[in-house]
C-alpha cells in the first residue's frame, strides 16, 4: 500500500486527457501497478472521479480515496508524482507506457486488425458524468466539456466526403461511451485520424508510427500532445477551424 500525491501545472484528473497523461502515464512508468492499494486524498485536485474504474482495470490494484483526516491517519509518506521534463523528452518512457498498456489488453500493436477502420473522424458525443461522488459534485466548478468549447466546423460535410472516398475503410466514432480498450484498438489500427483539439488526442499514445493525426486546433493548444506525437514519430498536422479542412487535407497529401 502507498499514498500518492499528484503534482501538475493544471487540469483535473477526472478529465480524460489529464487522467491518461498526468495520472496513468507517470504512474505506469514509475511502476505503481506493483502495489495492491493506492491511497489518494479525496478532493477536487486529486480525485480520479469515475475514471477510478478504468484505473483499477489498467493497474490491477485498488484506488482508495480518503478525506484529509483519514488520509493523514495513514502513516505513510506520500509519493509525489508528476510529469518531469525527463519523462516528456525521453522516448523510452513513452514506449514503456505503451508496452504496459498493450500487454495489459493483449494487443499486438505491430499488426493492423482489419476489423477496425483505417480512417477515423472523431465526433463529439453526449456529456458524460465525470464524478458520481455527491460531495465532490457539489464543489466541482469544472463541469464543461470539449463539446461546449471545441468542435469541427461543417463536420457533417467532412464526414460525407470521407465516407464517399474511403467507404468501409472510414468510420465516424464517438468516444464518450466507448470502453478504454476499444479506444486503444481504434487508435492503434487507424492510419488517419481527424479530430478537434481535445481529450481524445491523449489516445495518440496508442497509435502506430507514421499515423497521420489531423488536429483542428480551435485556437487551443496543449504542448504535451506535441510531445506524444514527437516521441512516437506520428505525423501530426494542425489546422485552424476557419480553414476548409478538405482542401487542407489534400494540400498536405493526407487524402
Amino acid at each position: 500500500m502507498i499514498k500518492i500525491k499528484n503534482i501538475r501545472d493544471g487540469g483535473s484528473l477526472f478529465h480524460y486527457a489529464h487522467f491518461i497523461c498526468d495520472c496513468l502515464f507517470p504512474e505506469i512508468i514509475n511502476e505503481i501497478y506493483k502495489y495492491e492499494k493506492i491511497i489518494r486524498q479525496k478532493n477536487i485536485n486529486q480525485t480520479l472521479g469515475n475514471f477510478s474504474k478504468i484505473y483499477e482495470e489498467v493497474m490491477m490494484n485498488m484506488n482508495i480515496e480518503l478525506f484529509k483526516p483519514h488520509y493523514d491517519q495513514v502513516k505513510l509518506r506520500p509519493i509525489i508524482l508528476h510529469k518531469k521534463n525527463e519523462y516528456e523528452n525521453n522516448k523510452i518512457y513513452f514506449h514503456k507506457f505503451r508496452t504496459y498498456i498493450f500487454k495489459r489488453y493483449n494487443i499486438d500493436d505491430k499488426v493492423y486488425d482489419n476489423n477496425y477502420p483505417e480512417v477515423l473522424l472523431i465526433k463529439r458525443g453526449h456529456r458524460v458524468n465525470l464524478i458520481d461522488d455527491k460531495y465532490l459534485q457539489q464543489i466541482n466548478v469544472n463541469i464543461t466539456t470539449g463539446k461546449e468549447r471545441r468542435e469541427i466546423y461543417n463536420i457533417d460535410n467532412i464526414e460525407k466526403h470521407l465516407k464517399d472516398k474511403y467507404a468501409d475503410k472510414f468510420k465516424s466514432i464517438y468516444l464518450e461511451s466507448m470502453t478504454f480498450e476499444e479506444q486503444i484498438k481504434y487508435f492503434n489500427n487507424a492510419k488517419i485520424i481527424i479530430c478537434a483539439h481535445g481529450a481524445c488526442m491523449s489516445n495518440m499514445f496508442f497509435c502506430k508510427t507514421d499515423t497521420k493525426i489531423v488536429e483542428v486546433t480551435c485556437n487551443k493548444k496543449w504542448l504535451f500532445f506535441d510531445k506524444i506525437s514527437s516521441n512516437l514519430d506520428l505525423l501530426h498536422y494542425k489546422c485552424d477551424n476557419n480553414l476548409e479542412i478538405i482542401n487542407f487535407l489534400i494540400s498536405k497529401n493526407i487524402l
